[in-house]
């Protein structure tokens, strides 16, 4: 009951933008996906959602997921892209009942109400989706994932949170209520998996991460095991130096210098 992705290549045009990943998430765990821009975290997690065509295999609670019908993958995980956008007013509560539509709690018609509440944003349901700013919008849309896979076990299996940088347009406080959301989840039982920027918001609230360049992964493991000065050196093109401030013993980085 993981989700297992093996030697994943994808394409675009000539140029191979992920050279033969392999990733392992399991139910229970916050897993996150950092490294440098280009270096394919939104790729692989395209490839791990089916939304983008590769090589390789990806297995979701034991099924492969390219011979899974859409309507099975969305009861089994929900997605959160970088942006979304819509063309038509609908009101918030309008656009998280989207995801009750399409996951596996169409027959509680409170869940809409209920994932709007645990954003924050339960206020907001009758506003239409454009009037609000890009935070709002984010945390609508995570709302509306939530409502999809609402229950993190579903029938003794676990259902799965896919995040395409989810606190890209929050301010402090919401970027910790959302990393927070997300790590119950994971701890009910469900899987997270998470493209993050925020290397000391992935220190602290991750269980796994793997890092990611030039298409390849570098490394992968705890936030102690993989957030060293090497790794993140090598993989950012500039050098970092990782500290532990006491007591909590967390991880945090810091650039060394200006210039990279």
């Amino acid at each position: 009951m993981s989700l297992i992705a093996e030697d994943i290549r994808v394409f675009y045009g000539r140029r191979e933008a992920l050279r033969g990943v392999s990733l392992r998430a399991e139910p229970g765990e916050f897993t996150a996906i950092v490294g440098p821009n280009g270096s394919g975290k939104s790729t692989l997690l395209g490839a791990l959602t089916a939304s983008l065509p590769y090589a390789g295999r990806v297995t979701l609670n034991g099924r492969e997921i390219d011979g899974l019908q859409p309507w099975e993958l969305s009861s089994e995980r929900a997605v959160l892209p970088q942006a979304s956008r819509l063309a038509f007013p609908f009101t918030v509560l309008e656009v998280v009942r989207l995801g009750v539509q399409a996951g596996t709690a169409g027959d509680r018609p409170e869940v809409p109400m209920q994932a709007l509440a645990r954003v924050g944003l339960a206020h907001y349901a009758e506003r239409t989706f454009q009037e609000l700013s890009g935070g709002e919008a984010q945390r609508v849309m995570l709302a509306r994932v939530l409502a999809q896979v609402w229950s993190p076990i579903e029938d003794g299996r676990p259902r799965w949170l896919l995040l395409d940088e989810p606190v890209s347009s929050l301010d402090i406080a919401h970027q910790l209520q959302v990393m927070e959301i997300a790590r119950d989840f994971a701890r009910a039982g469900g899987g997270v998996i998470a493209v993050m920027h925020d290397l000391n918001l992935t220190a602290m609230f991750a269980d796994r991460v793997a890092v990611l360049a030039e298409g390849q992964r570098l490394a992968f493991g705890t936030p102690r095991e993989v957030f060293s000065d090497g790794i993140l050196s090598r993989a950012y093109g500039c050098d970092l130096r990782v500290s532990a401030p006491p007591p909590v013993g967390t991880p945090y980085i810091l650039p060394h210098a200006a210039t990279a």
